[in-house]
């Protein structure tokens, strides 16, 4: 079915965007239009109708047709029952959605600019196979529009573009105002960049390093599967994230913290995450993830190959850009490790549990959420660098499992790679033992010996080994108040009873601010009681609150034998 959507913005203030779907009538007696409640890439329910404020349906002649809603994101239409049965031989779907979240995967339209999220906005029709057209009107002060979508507008001011399927025009954002826009050519394509928003003062090129970070991967594959790439980046203060597409990605990060060196090379990897994305997970994907049911949970156990993967390589990436020292490179994997081995989840949750429960889990986030699973971004990225430690004792690297992934997909496009298929790839690499125990990895929470890893590839951990107090909670703050935000599963707070929204009021009857937190190495001692008083459900009590002795962390990972460490991570 040949549809055509009219999107208009007509007062940015009101954050209204709508949005006319016009098609013609097929044979079909019912038509079905939906929203939908997810977007691919981010596993979460997300129920994006209930944002529509109006909504109707007309006939070629502009009479209205009935129709009902069917479920919170369906609408059905039912020509047989309609007066205008066999009048109507085109329709036009009309409604107004209210686009105010600024994230990777909603809408959001101010004064100052638009994003819009395919998702989020743009309705379907079930069970048709659509060929989209769609045309933009907006503000005569917003000067530029940027999108991956293929332009067909045959004059300059007239805002027309075509995709292949409904599909594709879900996956492809539309930035629109006055942003600042640049681009770059690689192997003959053109790059673009938009930036909307505000960066303090900094020295970094970024359009030159982006350069760089889209010639390292895309080297790592024998083809690049677009005519053009788009980067969009909202710089504003506290974002951070960024989201996948076909040939674009929509990028969000804290334009302050650009300056900062340890903030620019993390902000290099968010950008080698989600351009790598667009070999691994918008073509290779678990056969569970496509066709999409944009109404349903699309659920896989595969989740360790989607971000898993990509979470080892980004950093990686930045390394073999030359972009950080391994000195910087290994401070990040330090802090990865920190981070696992300071997650109690890890005791109960696997990689594929984790995958499986991405709906409920990873992306519902609640205070206990450390305590009862792992991210499969951070275990996933861990898990994949010890295969490639595996791999480097074969005489073999990550590369190749990359290109043995990559001719899967050229192979057989349409249909996505199942586990079966991976394990083959990697047993074929590396030999049975190798795959069995990347299996193991996946399916069960057992202990991994990481220490030895690095010690075999001319590295050392280094300990920090403390007496230091510790009550292992992190904090939370409401001004000068304090509040526990979450408990570390067996630590001193879950022993002593205190539990997640406890607001801390006083230490031995002396208050307790937030001034007072950074002073508790100084006030408190491990192994010995206080008095606390706090405040739960608007009931203030007290408790006896014996200090424990904070674990041992990692400090850093020395280099031993750079040219051995060098070879681990740069064949």
């Amino acid at each position: 079915m040949k549809v055509h959507y009219l999107v208009e913005i007509t007062n940015p203030l009101t954050h209204i965007v709508r949005v006319k779907l016009t098609a013609k009538r097929d044979k079909r007696e019912k038509l079905t239009f939906f929203l939908p409640s997810w977007s691919p890439g981010s596993y979460l329910m997300r129920e994006y109708s209930r944002h529509i404020r109006t909504l109707k349906v007309l006939s070629d002649n502009g009479e209205y047709i009935d129709f009902s809603q069917t479920t919170k994101s369906c609408y059905e239409v039912d020509f047989k029952n309609s007066k205008l049965n066999k009048e109507c031989k085109e329709f036009t779907l009309e409604y107004e959605i209210y686009c105010h979240e600024l994230t990777v995967r909603t809408s959001h339209v101010d004064e100052s600019h638009a994003f819009l999220h395919g998702p989020s906005y743009l309705m379907g029709i079930k069970d048709e196979s659509l060929e989209p057209t769609i045309e933009f009107r907006f503000p005569a002060l917003w000067s530029k529009l940027h999108t991956g979508l293929k332009d067909i507008s045959e004059v300059r001011e007239k805002f027309l573009y075509e995709a292949e399927s409904y599909d594709v025009l879900l996956d492809t954002p539309v930035e629109i105002g006055c942003h600042e826009s640049d681009g770059f050519m690689h192997d003959g394509k053109e790059h673009h960049l938009v930036f909307y928003g505000d960066q303090f003062p900094h020295d970094n090129n970024l359009k030159a390093d982006i350069k760089k970070i889209v010639e390292t991967v895309s080297g790592h594959f024998s083809s690049i599967p677009y005519d053009d790439y788009l980067f969009i980046t909202h710089f504003k203060k506290d974002l951070y994230g960024g989201l996948e597409h076909l040939n674009s990605t929509a990028l969000h990060y804290d334009g302050r913290k650009l300056g900062s060196r340890k903030d620019y090379i993390n902000w290099l990897a968010l950008v080698a995450h989600e351009y790598f994305h667009t070999w691994n997970v918008k073509r290779i994907r678990p056969i569970e993830l496509g066709p999409f049911d944009y109404l349903n949970e699309n659920y896989t156990h595969m989740h360790w190959l989607t971000e898993g993967l990509t979470s080892f390589v980004d950093e990686l990436f930045v390394l073999r850009s030359g972009l950080c020292t391994l000195e910087e490179y290994l401070e990040m994997q330090k802090n990865n490790l920190a981070r696992y081995f300071k997650t109690p989840g890890k005791k109960f949750h696997s990689l594929e549990q984790s995958s499986f429960n991405a709906w409920i889990k990873l992306y519902r986030p609640d205070e206990n959420s450390l305590n009862s699973s792992v991210s499969y971004y951070l275990k996933g990225g861990l898990v994949f660098s010890t295969l490639h430690f595996e791999f480097q004792k074969k005489g073999k690297s990550i590369n190749d499992l990359l290109n043995l992934l990559w001719e899967r997909y050229l192979a057989n496009p349409e249909v996505g790679v199942t586990k079966i298929e991976v394990m083959d790839m990697i047993e074929d690499l590396a030999g049975r033992d190798v795959m069995e125990q990347f299996e193991m990895r996946l399916s069960t929470t057992e202990d991994i010996d990481f220490e030895s890893y690095y010690k075999s590839l001319g590295m050392e951990f280094e300990w920090n080994e403390s007496s230091a107090p510790s009550l292992d909670v992190n904090f939370k703050y409401i001004g000068d108040k304090v509040f526990i935000d979450n408990i570390i599963l067996d630590g001193a707070a879950f022993r002593s009873g205190l539990n997640a929204g406890d607001e801390i009021l006083a230490i031995n009857n002396q208050r307790f601010l937030k001034a007072d937190v950074e002073e508790m190495s100084k006030t408190l001692f491990a192994n010995k009681k206080y008095k606390f008083t706090i405040a739960r459900l608007n009931e203030v009590m007290h408790l006896d609150v014996l200090v424990g002795t904070a674990s041992r962390e990692l400090k850093k990972i020395n280099i031993v034998d750079e040219a051995k460490a060098r070879k681990a991570f740069l064949n």
